[in-house]
């Protein structure tokens, strides 16, 4: 795994006003039993990203190392072809998972995540090798084992937030094994997010389309407000970056919603996206806290400037798929953003075939900054612009 030099939150030179160049792939094949992709996450440190193959395992891709640098892209830079650096094969469906938020490639130590799956305690894996570190093993009311559906680190790294059925369960992170508090919750804990600009202040989605925010400190939760709005349950959510706004998106249901946690008896405004199905279509926060993106379930990536505090327009609507765009990341520090695609497509119950033959599970990097055209360079490259897609 390389090394960031120079990673530090600052200004990250995002250029949606201009088209989109592809800058790196990753494609699974189309296996009968559908190995499609379920998200995509940075590491903290900007080095790798992370993304899940359902049935497969989950896989860290390198982000090449001629995208560090520079302010700019050249348009005729080809497209590198991707390639995981660590695989790790665990068996069944994977709920969920989180980086360490103190992540940093130059600190082996700090270079893992944590995953929850069917049938099995949450695990955290080592970035560099893949090994297996430790579990975290939640029980229910009789003793028996119980899956996370839902995993994140508190903002300092400390202790692990696991969602489950009936409560969340809280794990010190230095400390695995079977002890935990718990948090008592009347529906299932689908999603779960940390605030960094409010630290111990954590926001609950659950399956029964609604969120409460929940203030951890000592040991100790308060119970802050639910927020109750949309039509189906809560799969996405982001704090903004000064703490005071909460995006939420939910299963089925076509709207994001902004909320100001000031005032957080009504929606501050919504935006559209396209997501008619249960699976997670997840939704990002740049940076800086400006731009706002989200997949949908034509492919495309919509992109909204929310640094206002009025309802923004569509910025730019980016088809950058052929299937289901359930992925979004922005990088960290460098303008660049990651997309994954896929998603399970049912059988003609005549023929037992799938509707569709080729199927798009891809891992895609995409330069969003800046770019300068090559005179001297003359051939065919990957393009994409708002409303038009080529080569795709």
């Amino acid at each position: 795994m390389s090394t960031f030099e120079g990673s530090s939150v600052g200004y990250v030179n995002y250029n949606f006003q201009s088209t989109t160049l592809e800058l790196a792939r990753c494609q699974w094949a189309n296996y009968s039993d559908q190995h499609y992709l379920k998200c995509c996450k940075w590491s903290p440190d900007g080095t790798c990203l992370l993304t899940i193959a359902r049935g497969a395992g989950t896989h860290v891709v390198e982000l090449p190392s001629d995208l560090y640098t520079g302010e700019s892209m050249l348009t005729s830079r080809p497209v590198n072809p991707l390639s995981p650096a660590v695989s790790v094969p665990e068996n069944g469906l994977i709920y969920d998972y989180s980086w360490y938020p103190g992540m940093n490639s130059s600190n082996p130590a700090t270079c893992c995540w944590v995953a929850s799956g069917h049938e099995g305690p949450i695990h955290l894996w080592d970035a560099f090798t893949g090994d297996l570190r430790c579990t975290y093993r939640g029980y229910n009311n009789v003793d028996e084992l119980e899956a996370a559906i839902s995993v994140t680190f508190s903002a300092d790294g400390q202790n692990i937030f696991c969602g489950y059925k009936k409560n969340v369960k809280i794990f010190s992170t230095s400390r695995p094994g079977r002890e935990y508090l718990e948090y008592a919750t009347q529906h299932p804990a689908s999603c779960i997010v940390s605030s960094i600009a409010q630290p111990g202040v954590v926001a609950i989605g659950t399956w029964k389309n609604t969120v409460e925010l929940v203030s951890q400190s000592d040991g100790t939760f308060r119970h802050l407000c639910k927020l109750t709005g949309h039509k189906g349950g809560i799969t996405a959510m982001a704090f903004s970056m000064d703490g005071m706004r909460l995006y939420t998106g939910a299963r089925k249901d076509n709207e994001i919603i902004c909320w100001d946690l000031r005032v957080p008896g009504r929606p501050l405004f919504c935006l559209g996206r396209q997501c008619n199905t249960n699976q997670k279509i997840a939704i990002d926060l740049s940076s800086d806290g400006r731009w706002l993106v989200s997949g949908g379930t034509d492919g495309k990536v919509q992109v909204w400037d929310v640094s206002q505090s009025v309802a923004p327009t569509v910025h730019m609507e980016l088809p950058l798929h052929t299937d289901c765009c359930n992925g979004v990341s922005l990088h960290p520090y460098r303008p660049i953003l990651a997309s994954s695609s896929g998603q399970h497509h049912t059988l003609d119950p005549l023929h037992h075939t799938r509707s569709v033959l080729v199927y798009e599970n891809a891992l895609i990097m995409w330069w969003v900054g800046p770019q300068q055209e090559d005179p001297d360079f003359v051939g065919t490259y990957l393009k994409v612009s708002s409303g038009n897609t080529s080569n795709n």
